[in-house]
């Protein structure tokens, strides 16, 4: 119904296994940590004493913050270059070059985090000036589809080379130009992701509240312990194979085609570091 390319999006994502492998293990394993902070935290309040109607929230929010705080560790030390090496890898390239490359590109992870910023801002600037693409995102919805996939430019990036900040420009404006059918894909990957998320927290949420109610405990904190090991698998299998479909779309339309340097130049500012 969706009309997604789920054989070029598992096929992208075999081509990205090296670094995938690494980085959906990694998720797993950061589920599992959260699941030893749940149990830390819920030994913690027992031996303070606290009473239960106290503890519920105290609980839930230390589970929050804990699930976060643990993704976002793992983000910032090695994640998002393994993130970056995936689609240097949809876009071709060796695994030992790939991982040259995302080092290259991303140095460090405020690097990764600022040139995504650039190109959200740079996608928002083209709409706001009214220049010219092949398919309108209009709406919250189609920003949001946007703003959740612009990593894919990265591979259009990496398979042009050189100079990163002029790749990224060049993937940019490949994309505005180009980018028919990755913009209506983009949306429907973004419903899959989001369908997944709910059907991962449903699997979680029906177990966690039969045992916690079973054992007369909160069956709010099994909710929100739920929601976190939800998101995190959702990141580890359903997130990558979306943004590969988007990927390997995006780079069977751009190839062939040149950038517009006229576009290059006009958002440069918006790239600039």
């Amino acid at each position: 119904m969706l009309g997604l390319n789920f054989k070029e999006a598992l096929a992208a994502l075999a081509r990205a296994f090296p670094a995938y492998l690494f980085y959906a293990a990694a998720l797993v394993l950061g589920g599992l940590l959260i699941l030893l902070e749940f149990g830390l935290a819920l030994f913690a309040l027992r031996l303070a004493r606290i009473t239960a109607p106290a503890a519920a929230p105290i609980l839930a929010i230390l589970i929050l913050l804990g699930g976060w705080l643990t993704v976002l560790a793992w983000q910032r030390w090695f994640l998002f270059r393994r993130r970056a090496a995936m689609l240097a890898l949809i876009a071709g390239m060796a695994p030992a070059q790939a991982r040259a490359e995302a080092r290259r590109f991303f140095p460090a992870y405020s690097s990764w985090t600022c040139w995504n910023r650039y190109v959200r801002q740079a996608f928002i600037g083209l709409d706001r000036e009214n220049e010219p693409a092949t398919l309108s995102t209009p709406g919250t919805y189609g920003r949001m589809a946007e703003a959740g996939f612009s990593p894919a430019v990265f591979a259009l990036a990496f398979a042009r080379g050189g100079e990163p900040a002029a790749a990224i420009r060049e993937g940019v404006a490949l994309y505005w130009r180009h980018g028919n059918r990755s913009r209506r894909l983009m949306r429907g990957w973004l419903v899959f992701s989001l369908a997944g998320l709910a059907l991962l927290f449903l699997l979680l949420a029906l177990p966690n509240w039969f045992i916690f109610s079973s054992a007369g405990a909160p069956v709010a904190i099994g909710l929100v312990l739920a929601l976190v090991i939800a998101w995190t698998l959702h990141q580890a299998f359903i997130s990558p194979l979306a943004l590969a479909g988007v990927s390997a779309a995006l780079l069977a339309e751009a190839k062939g085609h040149e950038p517009d340097a006229a576009l290059c130049d006009k958002f440069a500012p918006l790239l600039t570091p």
